[in-house]
Formats: structure tokens, sequence, C-alpha cells
């Protein structure tokens, strides 16, 4: 059957790598994305491709009809520098998603898949389970929570199937590395394959799991069809290789041939020190098991970056006010929870 599947952030990095896995399995795909944080080279051939922003509540009416599937991967994800643009990240977190929703209700969509953020734990003890008390302590984090308990408000009176994917620091190919605010490992080979020393807040000790993308590809269908998933809430992520920033670095060292030193700086507001998931529920419904190790993920990510060559990065976002901390904020990188 020629399954028909919305796809946003089409242009962006997770919602390219379900675009060309859906279009791999022959379904038609409606894909749309406003460009502000995504390449239209992103989206591959087969897509029909629109570009405008999801607040847009007519336009999403219009181009749901006759759709079987959502994949919900747009938001500007900007966790910390959210703290400083809270209406702009929040009315594309939160807001697009109730577009979004509202439009989907007035069609049959069998499946609202909506990817959210590990941020949504906060401070929780780590390892992070799903049936924890969310606690947002960035505007990002707080949108991301909201759109979430939209989603199942909704889905109790409408009786909208869902799935709440949890993908913990996914990183790979076709993810921007040239990006100040977020994708943490892009960055730090990026700026370590220009020869410099990549930046961290703090000290480098923050634990966190980071997830190659191929680990969620392999999920795509039980995403869609699994019914032990319908209106579930899951962790993705390999919680059994939990690394500090500064291993990190290491490992990049290691790969590159390099020894370069992490120049840190003071941690950023509301940033957690220890943040990691558990994937039991995944390994228990899914059988879910990480394809690849952490370094060999790693060593692939390289050798593309180093393929397309280090940038500089871009991407500048304005703050929305000024703030005593607003400068210990805007360095030249980031590290995002995402």
């Amino acid at each position: 059957m020629a399954y028909r599947v919305f796809v946003t952030g089409v242009a962006g990095f997770l919602g390219s790598h379900f675009a060309k896995w859906a279009i791999d399995q022959d379904y038609e795909v409606v894909g749309v994305d406003n460009l502000s944080l995504g390449h239209k080279n992103n989206v591959p051939n087969g897509v029909k491709f629109y570009e405008y922003d999801l607040i847009d509540r007519r336009k999403n009416q219009e181009l749901l009809k006759n759709i079987d599937f959502v994949f919900h991967a747009a938001a500007y994800p900007y966790d910390n520098f959210s703290l400083y643009a809270p209406f702009k990240i929040t009315q594309n977190t939160f807001a697009i998603t109730a577009s979004l929703l509202s439009a989907c209700l007035s069609h049959k969509v069998k499946r609202f898949v909506f990817c959210s953020s590990m941020s949504r734990y906060g401070d929780n003890p780590a390892p992070f389970t799903e049936d924890m008390p969310t606690r947002g302590l960035t505007p990002y984090a707080i949108s991301k929570i909201a759109a979430e308990n939209l989603l199942k408000n909704l889905s109790q009176v409408h009786d909208l199937d869902y799935v709440i994917c949890i993908p913990h620091n996914i990183f790979g190919p076709q993810q921007s590395y040239n990006d100040p605010y977020r994708n943490a490992v892009s960055m730090i080979i990026n700026q370590m394959l220009s020869k410099k020393s990549p930046f961290i807040y703090g000290n480098g000790e923050q634990k966190r799991v980071f997830t190659p993308v191929e680990d969620l590809i392999s999920l795509f269908p039980a995403l869609l069809f699994e019914d032990s998933l319908k209106k579930q809430t899951l962790n993705i992520g390999p919680d059994e290789e939990i690394v500090s920033l500064n291993e990190l670095v290491s490992i990049i060292n290691k790969i590159t041939g390099q020894k370069l030193k992490a120049q840190h700086i003071p941690f950023r507001k509301q940033e957690v020190k220890v943040a990691y998931c558990s994937s039991e529920k995944a390994r228990k419904l899914l059988n879910y098991k990480p394809s690849l190790s952490l370094e060999s993920a790693l060593e692939n990510l390289v050798e593309l970056i180093k393929k397309q060559g280090p940038s500089y990065f871009s991407h500048y976002q304005a703050p929305e006010f000024n703030s005593p901390s607003l400068s210990d904020h805007l360095t030249h990188s980031s590290l995002s929870q995402l």
C-alpha cells in the first residue's frame, strides 16, 4: 500500500532522513519547511516540497487531506538560547504544533509522530525514564512539554493516535555543523577539523549519550506501525555508552590524530550537568539495540565533514532583549541539549 506521509522540517536533519526512508518505501511524501534553519538541498528527490511557515493552519489543512501519517520534526531547537529569545522559539515550537494539530484533526490521520527533546526532563536524576515528571528549565523545553501535553489532551478527546519520540543528542549526515547554538557533536568536529580548540561550557564533565541517526532510522517503521507504541512516549539513545564532553573531545582527537585541548568557559544558565536516558522501554517494546558504537559513528561523521570541508559558524540569532548574562552565552560555539 502506498501510504501518504506529511513531514515537517523536511529540509532539516531528522525530517530529511525520515523523508528519504519514506521515499525508499515508495510512500508518497509531502514535505514542509520554511528554510529558516534547513537547507533545500537536504530535501530528498521525490518529495512534494512546500516552503511555508507551519503557523499557517489553512495551508496545513489543505495539504493534510488524505494524509496517513504525520512526522513532526520542525522546531527551533535552540534550548539555552531560548532564554534570550523566548517568543520566537516558543512560537516556532509550540504554536506551530498547535496549528498543525488543529488541521490534523480535520482529517483521519492514522498516527502523529512528535519528535520531542531530552530537555523535557530538566534536572531529573539520570537516567531519564519516560514516566518521570517533566521539568522544563528553558522556554524551549517548556514549549516542547506544552506541545506534548496539547497532543495528549486532544488525543483524549478526539482519539488521535500518536507517538512521542525522544532521541537523545542525535547526530549524523545532513546535520548542520556551522550553527553555533545546536548540534554539539557536529560543532566540536567542525572546530577540531579547523585546527581550533573546541569551546565547552563548564568543566566538561557533563554526562550525555549521543545517538547516531542510523539508530533512529531503523526504528522508523515501528514509529508508524507498531501497536505497542500507540499513545506512548519513547526514549531513544545508547544508554550503555555514557560519556562526558571531555571524553567526547578525546575520542575525536583520537580519530583525527590531534591533541587539541578544550577551551572551558563558564557554565550556561539552566544547564543540566548530568543528562542521559534509559532506553529500557525501547529495548522491551522494540528490541532496540544501537547499530554503531559511538567511536564508529564519529569516524563516519568526521570523514563526511572532511569531504565537505569545515565551515565558519553562521546562523546568528538576534536576542529579543538585553540581559546581564547574555555576553556569557553568545560565544561562537554552543552545546545544546537537543
